[in-house]
């Protein structure tokens, strides 16, 4: 799967959950920063320390 396949299925999510358009397009701003920022492993630890 790549980055923007990835994108997209979160910005799929949240229209359903009802999040308004310019939210997402933060969101989908701050992944594709965060991509450049932290390896896979360090995305999935402070994921899964947030829940």
């Amino acid at each position: 799967m790549t980055n923007e396949v990835a994108i997209s299925y979160a910005v799929l999510a949240l229209k359903n959950l009802g999040m308004d358009k310019e939210k997402i397009q933060q969101m989908a701003s701050e992944v594709r920063w965060l991509f450049d920022m932290l390896t896979e492993e360090e995305a999935m630890l402070l994921a899964n320390k947030f829940f």
